[in-house]
């Protein structure tokens, strides 16, 4: 075996997920997040338990709506801004900080409601709680370059974004029977307070598997030099993110990540809007059918994200993003053309399998291309874009949906993947024109 062949080989087997997780720095951050994005979903389930358990029947879907501006409310107000900052301080302590404080504001609000009798004050600890996560998410995601080898980064994402999925899994199927177990009641605990009091708990290995993370690493700062800058107050963070959307529009590997930022969203609202409310009305599958469904989907991500990481690792980034893409659409039409539950089963899993790895290799190539010091608001930025294209495409395939069905279309819902489907195959080429020539170590 030649020096260059052998020294090929030697990398490829130094990007696997198994030598990612023999990191001592990157596998505590891994358990830490798994144990945290577990008690996250126990997290959601409490507060929609304590909503269900305060609210009268009448007002239930009013406060629920409540609630989901509270979810969505921090991103879209405090997003590149709160990227901005984390980029200014220690990452680390910032993670730390984040889940100190979150451990300590959810463990407070069953008492706070106790104490009240009211929702507001859950609704102003929730969004405080996910304020939070916004700076601890864009500091995760800046700290992760420092924690393995530029030719590990995909991997690395692979790893976390599977145990991730896996945490959902688990956290929505066992969540409600954890959070329902008797013993809690025995303790003088209602089922949505035993749900915070998990969530606390799990916070609290977060922030001992951070510790760890400083104690094993002991750097403080980034592994690459980053400008320095001084705080001027709100207007140098939006000069911050006004610089952050000009590196975005000057580096090719930026821009092609943000430009498919904007097709996955499409995606991900048409399975919301078109694909949940079909499975629970159309196809009579209720509830549980949409759970079934989502079980599946989010299967097929974990396969495709570990799957990522051997099969694909050597493949440009962005071919692994157009494929997908090319996948998913395919998928789309299939799943309007042939439109049963039984069909869209198995679109859900395979649609997972491609969706996993286009995330993944969309924050490899964040990671591979952002300067050192705008790591945290990029990520932010694309949080926000994310959650906008999703929000406005949620929209337009609702309203298209119901305009359609006004004017007597049958099965508007089957058009609604269909044309989306097509859609995501036509922006392909456009997609493509914005490439860059290189686009991985």
């Amino acid at each position: 075996m030649s020096a260059e062949l052998a020294g090929r080989v030697a990398v490829a087997t130094d990007a696997s997920l198994g030598a990612v997780a023999r990191r001592p720095g990157f596998l505590l951050l891994m358990v830490g997040q798994t144990i945290s994005q577990l008690g996250d979903k126990l997290h959601h389930m409490a507060l929609i338990a304590l909503v269900g358990a305060g609210a009268q029947v009448e007002t239930g879907g009013i406060e629920l709506a409540k609630l989901s501006v509270v979810f969505t409310a921090p991103v879209v107000l405090f997003g590149p801004l709160a990227g901005a900052l984390v980029d200014r301080w220690n990452k680390r302590a910032v993670m730390l900080l984040c889940d100190l404080l979150r451990t300590l504001v959810v463990a407070l609000i069953p008492w706070l409601y106790a104490t009240t009798g009211h929702l507001w004050v859950v609704y102003a600890m929730a969004f405080l709680v996910f304020l939070l996560g916004i700076f601890f998410n864009s500091a995760k995601m800046a700290l992760i370059p420092d924690l393995v080898e530029r030719h590990q980064l995909l991997a690395a994402n692979a790893a976390l974004t599977s145990v991730g999925r896996i945490a959902t899994v688990v956290g929505i199927v066992g969540g409600g029977m954890l959070i329902g177990w008797p013993v809690w009641r025995r303790l003088g605990w209602s089922d949505y307070a035993a749900g915070f009091y998990l969530d606390a708990a799990s916070f609290l290995v977060s922030t001992l598997a951070l510790l760890g993370i400083i104690l094993l690493t002991g750097r403080t700062g980034p592994a690459a030099p980053v400008r320095r800058r001084s705080v001027r107050g709100v207007r140098a963070l939006a000069a911050d993110v006004r610089e952050s959307v000009r590196v975005i529009h000057h580096t090719p590997g930026l821009r092609f990540a943000f430009g498919s930022l904007i097709l996955l969203g499409g995606f991900a609202s048409t399975v919301y809007v078109a694909m949940t409310v079909s499975v629970q009305t159309v196809m009579g599958r209720g509830t549980a059918g949409v759970g079934v469904l989502g079980g599946v989907l989010a299967a097929g991500m974990v396969l495709g994200s570990v799957g990522v990481a051997s099969v694909a690792r050597g493949l440009p980034r962005t071919t692994v993003i157009e494929g997908g893409i090319g996948v998913i659409g395919l998928l789309m039409l299939a799943g309007g053309a042939f439109f049963s539950y039984g069909v869209l089963l198995p679109v859900a899993f395979l649609g997972g399998a491609m969706l996993g790895p286009v995330m993944i290799a969309q924050d490899t190539l964040l990671h591979e291309h952002a300067p050192a010091d705008a790591r945290a608001v990029l990520f932010s930025t694309k949080d926000l874009l994310l959650a906008g294209v999703f929000a406005v495409s949620a929209f337009l395939v609702g309203g298209a949906v119901y305009l359609l069905g006004r004017v007597g279309v049958d099965e508007p819902y089957r058009w609604s993947l269909a044309v989306v489907g097509g859609v995501l195959l036509a922006a392909l080429p456009v997609l493509h024109t914005i490439r860059p020539d290189q686009t991985h170590s």
